[in-house]
């Protein structure tokens, strides 16, 4: 058994366990919480003191947000077609993503503004499906660095997410065999070569696509379109 075999299993296990975890933070979180409520009504006019409590609740509503929105990524699931809005996405997908994304000297830029309208999907596995093609565009400049560029557009019947990396491109081999089950052009157990296969499963589902083409002047462009409505 090779190394490469270990740590996918780590990582399914530790997926797994990730509930667990989840459940524990959110029952520690309620304390530290109810604690600062009480201690806010009972501080009087002591300003900092309800300032201070304030603050901390603040700190624990979003912490209690990000972990159920990572629980109920995370967990296994049916798939479940329901309309969603592309905007409702993306800043869950930034909180989760955003510091792999910007390691090795990456900046990651996302829309600040995303076209009104719906998909009818599963979100969690489109959501999938766009993080993979983040990840490989960071990872492809992991050397030199550069901007990471995330748009998003909406033609017509379909939705296009774009992301754009300032890396070296694909050669013809990897462009050729970038979908094929278990190729990757990265070293290291936890590239499995599983990531663009299993998107573009994903997409098909959706009934939509994923293009991958060079860009003049260097880089690649990543698109994933789906139909909109």
């Amino acid at each position: 058994m090779d190394r490469g075999t270990i740590e996918r299993y780590r990582l399914a296990l530790f997926g797994r366990m990730i509930m667990g975890v989840a459940h524990e933070v959110d029952n520690h979180l309620s304390v530290v919480l109810g604690f600062a409520e009480l201690l806010q009504l009972t501080s009087g006019n002591e300003k900092k003191v309800q300032d201070g409590a304030g603050k901390i609740m603040s700190a624990g509503d979003r912490i209690n947000r990000i972990v159920k929105q990572f629980s109920q990524y995370v967990r296994p699931h049916e798939p479940l077609v329901e309309p969603f809005a592309p905007a409702e996405i993306l800043p869950e997908i930034l909180v989760f993503t955003k510091y792999d994304l910007g390691r090795g000297n990456v900046a990651v830029a996302f829309p600040s503004v995303v076209p009104p309208g719906l998909i009818t999907g599963d979100r969690r596995d489109i959501s999938l499906a766009l993080m993979v093609l983040l990840f490989n565009g960071s990872e492809a400049m992991a050397e030199n660095g550069g901007t990471l560029t995330l748009t998003v557009a909406r033609e017509e019947s379909s939705w296009f997410f774009r992301v754009a990396d300032q890396g070296p491109g694909l050669s013809d081999d990897a462009k050729n065999r970038a979908f094929e089950e278990g190729f990757s052009t990265r070293a290291g157990v936890v590239h499995t070569g599983m990531g663009l296969p299993i998107a573009r499963e994903l997409a098909a589902a959706a009934r939509g696509e994923i293009v991958l083409e060079n860009v003049a002047g260097g880089g690649c462009l990543a698109t994933l379109r789906v139909p909109g409505r």
